[in-house]
């Protein structure tokens, strides 16, 4: 059979409990930089791989042979009886899930069964973020809850995915507004997205206010910013989406942040953002939201927390 997971801690797992089968990972950040409608994979894929390259994740041409090795494979998935899908219940995997399992129901799957393992916790790890804490004693334990992929599963995530990747945020907040039944972790997920647009009055996302936030207890470098932010997610991404915040906090013509070797301090205008008295949008952002592409000191699309959605600004 075919695994497919996250990342590469859950693939050492599997090869340390010699669990049989292939694995894949599908190793992209999909909550940061641009995930616009394409007609094939692919064609995204090689859009993927040039953002992810930018973000000084790698050599760009290492990244697209990358992507396309990985897409071969996935691909080839008629071979095996079974492809298992491994994924938690956070906002990375969610997405992850969501891009596969719509790509699998346009697919003539043949005698291939598609299933799925998604959890959001573990007895005895708490707490738990994530597969990659498992040992693989413990993930082969999880194996017999797979559940083969239903109609229902597919039909959400094909919904879900086409939301994500519109060039409005209407349809993705309006699906986050409901709850999924087979995808109960979706609802949450997309939600903690949505907060990532520049929010009402400061113009800062959730992720950024929780960086300067970090900073002004007096965190300085990268991993402590980090441990930081970590205590205000119940479910925390990976360091990588919050180090390029943070680099992005620290460019542009009004900085919000001020870099001096591999310390960080927070400037006045970091300051005036933290206490609301001046606008992060004003020093003309260039941001990507899945399919929404948001440029220039002003922005039609703006975070509510009153509200708990985006709302428009015109």
């Amino acid at each position: 059979m075919l695994h497919i997971t996250n990342g590469d801690s859950v693939i050492s797992s599997f090869r340390q409990a010699r669990f049989p089968g292939s694995y894949l990972a599908w190793r992209d950040v999909l909550h940061d930089g641009p995930v616009p409608q394409t007609e094939t994979l692919n064609e995204l894929s090689m859009i993927r791989a040039a953002a992810l390259a930018d973000f000084g994740a790698g050599d760009a041409e290492k990244m697209r042979q990358s992507f396309a090795e990985r897409d071969r494979m996935l691909e080839g998935f008629r071979k095996y009886p079974e492809v298992v899908l491994w994924f938690e219940h956070d906002l990375y995997d969610q997405l992850q899930l969501i891009q596969l399992l719509d790509w699998f129901s346009e697919q003539k799957l043949g005698g291939t069964r598609v299933s799925l393992i998604q959890i959001n916790e573990f007895p005895g790890i708490t707490p738990f973020y994530g597969l990659g804490q498992l040992s693989g004693r413990q993930l082969v334990q999880l194996f017999p809850s797979r559940r083969t992929v239903s109609t229902s599963q597919f039909n959400i995530a094909r919904e879900a995915w086409k939301a994500f990747r519109s060039s409005s945020p209407e349809a993705l907040l309006e699906f986050a507004q409901r709850d999924h039944a087979g995808m109960p972790f979706l609802r949450t997920a997309l939600t903690r997205f949505l907060q990532e647009y520049p929010w009402q009055g400061d113009g800062l996302s959730r992720s950024e206010r929780q960086i300067l936030r970090a900073l002004e207890t007096g965190a300085r470098t990268k991993p402590e910013i980090y441990k930081e932010w970590r205590k205000l997610e119940s479910d925390p991404w990976g360091d990588s989406s919050v180090y390029l915040r943070l680099e992005q906090l620290a460019s542009g013509a009004k900085p919000a942040v001020q870099k001096s070797g591999d310390q960080y301090e927070l400037t006045d205008h970091g300051r005036a953002l933290l206490a609301g008295n001046a606008d992060r949008v004003s020093d003309a952002i260039d941001l990507w939201l899945g399919g929404v592409h948001l440029t220039g000191d002003k922005v039609e699309w703006r975070w509510s927390e009153a509200e708990n959605a985006v709302k428009g600004t015109a």
